[in-house]
């Protein structure tokens, strides 16, 4: 794969952060750009950087994850990126509050180390699988409309 995958990762705690880009960068198809220590910054990063990804703590000076997630959410541009959601108070009602924002994964805690890489590489695969499909059904639709012209 030639396309590598912009991740914005954004922690109030340097040590978590810098944990996850670690792990974040174990695999080959995604850059770390940047790095957020609290929501206000992570909003303004979303906005000039464009990432693919942004791996958001959810409790974070200034604006919660949920919180600039919903942001975005409400925004009028294009290619909104997708999120993960870093959380120790995982429950129903955020869980019901992700769903409704779309997304694309919630992980607790205290299991995030083993499960970040995971879900980074079920993104990536995720969004390849998703490009390849767009690309077959855009020839598809094509060819059937040649099809269509020659009759």
């Amino acid at each position: 794969m030639d396309r590598k995958f912009k991740v914005i990762i954004a922690d109030d705690m340097k040590q978590i952060a810098e944990t996850h880009k670690n792990i974040a960068i174990c695999n080959e198809n995604i850059e770390v750009v940047a790095i957020a220590d609290n929501g206000k910054e992570e909003l303004d990063l979303i906005l000039k950087l464009k990432p693919d990804l942004v791996i958001t703590d959810n409790k974070m000076p200034e604006m919660n994850g949920i919180e600039v997630i919903e942001k975005i959410s409400q925004l009028e541009i294009d290619d909104k990126p997708e999120f993960i959601l870093v959380t120790g108070d995982c429950n129903w009602e955020l869980n019901n509050k992700c769903r409704e924002l779309d997304v694309f994964r919630i992980i607790n805690k205290l299991s995030v180390n083993d499960a970040l890489l995971d879900t980074i590489e079920e993104y990536i695969s995720f969004k390849t699988n998703l490009n390849i499909k767009e690309v077959d059904t855009f020839k598809k639709t094509n060819k059937d409309k040649n099809e269509k012209r020659h009759i």
